[in-house]
């Protein structure tokens, strides 16, 4: 291949580190995954994401000289002008200047996005939402966010944090969120919300019909939530769809707002799409103009898991981004 025919991508995230080196054709030559471990601090966490990034570079005998550059996907609120995560929960960051310090580590140009922006970039790229102008990219896990392409371009906003779907309210006297707002549908179709409603339907029912293993468990993640309710426990099942249901409801805000092709479900919670799309879709075409709803395409993920890294590269490869 040619010169600077590659790119190296990070996802940083609250659990693990991945990192893989990516060519112009979306093709990943090498990865490498690390846990976080962010309760270690800062800099235990900007060492290993290094030390990844270095082990992705030696191990794909690829030279330097042939990447372009360095792209980050992280979650939270993020300066992708200056490189700088704000702000990030899962990590326990405020102003980290992790672009400029991996730039300067490698020699390589470095951007950072949002994590939902560059799992957007990716599926416009090389999955669900190749050969369209206009793609909406929906992550579905701890939290919920949105990678919005229009017209062929990211919508970044003014800094890069455009796309914090999460957290537009779908109830002005719903419950407090996080971020200060309250009713947010984050609180209502994230996995932490699947997890928050399974215990709090436990505590008021004694459904017979209900998984007893995980009842006597005490504590749920969604991933077993999700897992139980595709075995066919309608106790859970009842609300994994709920979940979906409050989805279809934000959707029909994304398709008035940007009349998108394709909208595009990923994230861990998506394993159970098998449920929830069906739900997904009813609540968001019962709540939108048909003439626009009938043109949108719903799917899932093409590239899965290694979304953020792709993404990260693939906007490193394109201008427009």
């Amino acid at each position: 291949m040619a010169k600077e025919e590659y790119a190296i991508g990070l996802d940083l995230g609250g659990t693990k580190i991945l990192a893989g080196l990516v060519d112009r054709t979306g093709r990943l030559i090498a990865r490498k995954q690390l846990p976080t471990y962010a309760e270690e601090g800062e800099k235990a966490v900007i060492e290993r994401v290094l030390s990844a990034t270095h082990d992705v570079l030696s191990t794909s005998g690829i030279n330097s000289e042939e990447v372009c550059g360095v792209g980050i996907a992280s979650a939270g609120v993020i300066n992708s002008d200056s490189g700088e995560v704000i702000f990030a929960s899962n990590l326990g960051w405020r102003n980290v200047p992790i672009g400029t310090l991996i730039g300067q580590r490698f020699g390589l140009p470095a951007r950072l996005f949002n994590d939902a922006n560059a799992a957007a970039v990716a599926e416009w790229l090389w999955g669900a939402g190749v050969g369209t102008r206009n793609m909406i990219y929906v992550t579905v896990s701890t939290g919920v966010g949105a990678g919005i392409v229009s017209d062929g371009r990211l919508v970044s906003g003014r800094d890069g944090s455009a796309g914090e779907f999460g957290h537009i309210s779908i109830d002005w006297n719903g419950p407090p969120c996080r971020c200060g707002n309250r009713g947010c549908l984050e609180n209502y179709a994230s996995g932490t919300a699947i997890e928050n409603a399974a215990r709090q339907k436990l505590a008021s029912t004694k459904e017979p019909g209900t998984n007893r293993i995980l009842v006597e468990k005490g504590e749920l993640s969604a991933k077993e939530i999700s897992e139980a309710a595709l075995a066919g426990d309608p106790f859970f099942a009842q609300i994994v769809k709920q979940a979906g249901f409050y989805l279809g409801i934000g959707a029909a805000n994304l398709i008035y707002m940007f009349n998108p092709e394709v909208i595009v479900f990923g994230g861990g919670v998506m394993n159970a799409s098998g449920l929830m799309l069906p739900e997904i879709e009813k609540s968001m075409r019962d709540r939108t103009i048909s003439g626009l709803a009938n043109e949108v395409r719903v799917v899932t993920s093409q590239i899965g898991v290694e979304a953020g890294v792709m993404g990260a590269a693939g906007g490193v490869f394109e201008s427009n981004f």
